[in-house]
């Protein structure tokens, strides 16, 4: 019972430390440390710790020895990269297997999508996000190359923590995702792979100055807290 009470503060540390990410209450350059956010939390050593280690797997966080962490910083020109590499894995193999998903597998896929219309992005983002993220990685599952979709999950948790910073305040919808279904079971593969094409490159044009604008701002509302 302890480990899991343990395991239960871990997780809801984890979700603040997200949250605050999200909200701009950390800077770039600031270094979080475990006595800091103990502090912060009100929690003990364990818990924090292992909330951070969770971060830093999910690559939202870098460790700097004798200084603590700090929030991986933003670079667009690494999204593309990401978006460019899930485009060409998840429609090649669309096109290449779409013949193995069944009629349950579409259903399954749809119910999951209906999961859309109870969640506001702006109240919880971690909520929409991985309900995309198992969208995406629940079709390709059904593809039945467990290393090929291993990336793909490696590369999806890789672009949350650019997406928190650009695309928070937009709603992730599920209307590419509902048209696609719609275009496999008619069985237009194209059409069907073209949508899955824009809903993974559906980024906003935005280059690296975006990020420096919010890391001052960040700084702007750190130093007004302290007023």
């Amino acid at each position: 019972m302890q480990a899991l009470s343990e395991n239960t503060i871990k997780n809801q540390v984890y979700r603040s430390i997200f949250t605050d990410i999200i909200n701009n209450q950390f800077h770039f350059d600031q270094y979080l440390t475990e006595r800091e956010l103990m502090e912060k939390y009100h929690v003990s050593r364990a818990p924090v710790r292992e909330a951070l280690m969770q971060l830093r797997s999910d690559k939202f966080i870098i460790s700097v020895p004798r200084h603590g962490y700090r929030i991986r910083r933003p670079n667009h020109k690494e999204l593309m990269e990401i978006a460019a590499f899930r485009s060409c894995l998840e429609c090649k193999f669309l096109e290449e297997y779409h013949g193995r998903l069944t009629n349950e597998n579409i259903e399954e896929l749809r119910k999951l999508c209906e999961s859309y219309d109870n969640v506001s992005l702006e109240s919880d983002f971690l909520r929409s996000w991985s309900l995309n993220r198992e969208f995406h990685l629940k079709l390709f599952s059904y593809y039945g190359n467990t290393y090929c979709l291993n990336a793909l999950a490696d590369a999806i948790d890789q672009q949350v923590v650019f997406y928190v910073q650009i695309m928070q305040k937009q709603i992730l919808s599920a209307d590419f995702h509902f048209a696609m279904l719609d275009y496999i079971e008619k069985g237009n593969i194209h059409t069907a792979s073209t949508l899955l094409r824009a809903d993974i490159e559906k980024i906003p044009a935005v280059d690296d100055s975006f990020f420096d604008k919010k890391k001052e701002k960040a700084f702007e509302n750190a130093w007004y807290s302290l007023c």
